[in-house]
């Protein structure tokens, strides 16, 4: 069978949740990942990469090196079943360009976030260094779920049934801008959160929600740098509630749409109260993995949303007649923007 007529056979059961299974595991890893530094073990196996303390297995009675060894088998495990996963999307339904776009950014940033963390180990953990591979490791968990999503949402268009995450049609110019610029603010309010944690400035402001008993500490030192985190999750707050209300027209038409601003909003007070709770619990490891499982959840939500806002076009038009060696259960189908 020909690789054109592999892209309008229905994406397999296998293929589906082998993408649910990456994406999970692309979710483990950077929670562990973010552990790993939470509780100091990113040293734990000395400054070696590959190696571990100099050994393939270290001696693994230290927490530290059992976290940071942990780490970096669940990172090659997982990244290895992604890196299949996106793969065999490639070679089954490369014709569409979100299945190139998602693999591209899944495969392209777990590598840069491997070399990130080798460099992080080699260097010392610098804290700009630290702050990038872990909002990385979120954009390469983003690609391995969208591309998860997209053959979910493909399976249902060829069969001609509605999904529960529907397919995209055309919205306004008005709302892509919306969701983008949501996108984009709530990325750098990560970077900035993980820059924060990173420079241990998380427990700067151990109050809440006043820092340090002022409404505006300023914005120098330690002090300002947690100060002005706190500014931009009130700005999501903000910004998340007005693409809720921008996107009430399309509750009816567009649920999908309505349902992510909807859910995003939630997410975001949700972050905001972990975020409190972390505060107040002086930065403690179970306060601040909450935290951070809210936000990899927030991140996920608005990319969703980015991805449906923009229209379903393949690379190019399908055959207009049906193929005899492909299933094809309604003649509908073989326009994917029907």
């Amino acid at each position: 069978m020909s690789a054109k007529q592999y892209q309008f056979i229905p994406p397999s059961r296998s293929i589906k949740w082998l993408g649910v299974i990456a994406t999970i595991g692309m979710y483990i890893v950077n929670m562990v990942g973010f552990l790993d530094t939470q509780t100091g073990s990113a040293l734990g196996c000395g400054p070696d990469w590959p190696l571990c303390n100099g050994q393939v297995i270290p001696n693994l009675r230290n927490i530290h090196v059992l976290i940071e060894f942990g780490h970096r088998v669940l990172v090659g495990g997982f990244a290895l079943i992604a890196t299949i996963f996106m793969i065999w999307a490639l070679v089954r339904y490369g014709k569409w360009i979100e299945v190139k776009v998602f693999a591209l950014v899944g495969i392209g940033f777990i590598v840069v976030q491997s070399a990130l963390g080798a460099l992080a180990v080699v260097f010392v953990n610098p804290p700009p260094v630290l702050a990038l591979h872990l909002g990385f490791g979120l954009l390469a968990m983003v690609g391995v779920g969208l591309l998860t999503v997209f053959l979910f949402q493909l399976d249902a268009q060829i069969k001609g049934r509605k999904a529960g995450i529907a397919f995209r049609h055309h919205t306004s110019s008005a709302t892509k801008k919306w969701v983008w610029g949501t996108w984009i603010y709530t990325y750098l309010a990560i970077y900035w959160g993980s820059y924060v944690a990173f420079r241990g400035a998380g427990e700067a402001c151990p109050s809440w929600p006043l820092c340090n008993g002022k409404v505006f500490p300023g914005f120098s030192g330690l002090v300002g740098l947690d100060f002005i985190h706190r500014l931009a999750a009130v700005g999501l707050a903000i910004l998340s509630a007005g693409l809720l209300w921008h996107l009430r027209q399309y509750k009816t038409s567009r649920p999908d749409l309505y349902r992510g601003a909807f859910w995003l909003f939630w997410a975001v007070i949700a972050q905001i109260v972990t975020g409190a709770n972390l505060a107040l619990s002086h930065v403690a490891t179970g306060p601040y993995l909450l935290h951070i499982a809210t936000l990899m959840l927030l991140f996920a939500d608005i990319s969703y949303l980015v991805l449906q806002v923009v229209p379903a076009e393949p690379l190019d038009e399908p055959a207009k007649k049906q193929s005899s060696d492909v299933p094809w259960p309604q003649a509908q189908a073989h326009n994917p923007q029907a």
